[in-house]
């Protein structure tokens, strides 16, 4: 519960800091960013050659052929010690092609995040023609915007058994050792049983765009728009596993009072939907924010 405080409290300020800051003309800093753990792969062991080295042939025929059946029996009982057999090789391969949980499913896709960092953002290119091109097809908008550490996670948000890739960037740089790590989520995928699929294209929302994950499959998406305003959808994942279906909506508007911010509230669309009280919104939103059945374990992105 203290990890959705935080989130929480990050969402109704940003909220506030985006609609206050943007009728106050404020800017906003760079990011640092603090190394924190990396993954590291133990080398496998070389097999030792000479498990596999025979005797030299025998000069006479008879003891050639106990040779060979003594060898021939060695060889298989090599390769059954090695773990060669072909049998227990093809499962294996069965297995990674058909697993969910998102290593080799989301490969291609953190190899794109993975290259954008290594490259920082490509900012031997920002004023180049082809910037943009140097971004990997599926890494989100808006996320380029400016270099921070990146993190993934995978997680199972509706239970059917395939996990969700979700990238995060940390904009404080505190790491994930802190417990006050909370990364801000920018990028959620899906797999439909063949391809990679992006749950949340940014364009189709437009603005500033982040989402936090909760108990029973709820996402709550927040993106800001223009003209000092904040809207907030609520969504659950389609019977298909990657269409995302929204369930509720809400719409904050900032209006200037001399030097003070005013924020009207709406729910069920823009404007025109059911203008409801500070409290009302809180609480509306309140009653989505369960806990998740696990923790995101977050892994930085070198």
């Amino acid at each position: 519960m203290v990890g959705i405080a935080i989130k929480r409290a990050k969402v109704y300020t940003s909220a506030i800091m985006i609609l206050s800051a943007a009728l106050l003309f404020t800017g906003c800093g760079a990011d640092t960013g603090d190394t924190t753990e990396k993954l590291q792969i133990e080398p496998i062991t070389a097999v030792d050659e000479s498990a596999f080295q025979t005797d030299a042939r025998p000069e006479h025929e008879t003891e050639e052929t106990q040779y060979k059946i003594v060898a021939d029996e060695n060889n298989t009982a090599d390769e059954n010690e090695f773990g060669t057999d072909t049998t227990e090789e093809k499962d294996i391969t069965d297995q990674r092609e058909t697993s969910p949980d998102g290593t080799v499913i989301y490969e291609d896709v953190l190899a794109q995040y993975r290259d954008m960092v290594q490259h920082d953002f490509y900012q031997d290119f920002l004023n180049s023609d082809d910037y943009e091109s140097h971004f990997g097809k599926d890494i989100g908008i808006e996320i380029r915007s400016r270099q921070r550490n990146i993190f993934y996670a995978f997680y199972d948000i509706d239970g059917n058994g395939t996990k969700e890739l979700v990238i995060a960037g940390d904009e404080s740089g505190i790491g994930v050792s802190n417990p006050s790590f909370a990364p801000r989520n920018y990028d959620l995928y899906g797999y439909d049983g063949s391809k990679v699929v992006s749950l949340f294209p940014d364009m189709e929302l437009g603005g500033r765009t982040n989402f936090l994950l909760y108990g029973d499959g709820v996402i709550e998406i927040s993106h800001s728009l223009p003209r000092w305003e904040l809207a907030i959808e609520i969504y659950k994942m389609g019977s298909d596993g990657v269409t995302p279906v929204l369930i509720d909506s809400f719409y904050t508007v900032a209006n200037s009072e001399g030097e003070k911010a005013v924020f009207t509230y709406y729910h069920k669309g823009t404007k025109n939907g059911t203008e409801i009280t500070e409290e009302a919104y809180r609480s509306a939103l309140h009653k989505y924010e369960t806990p998740l059945s696990e923790e995101l374990h977050w892994v930085e992105i070198y």
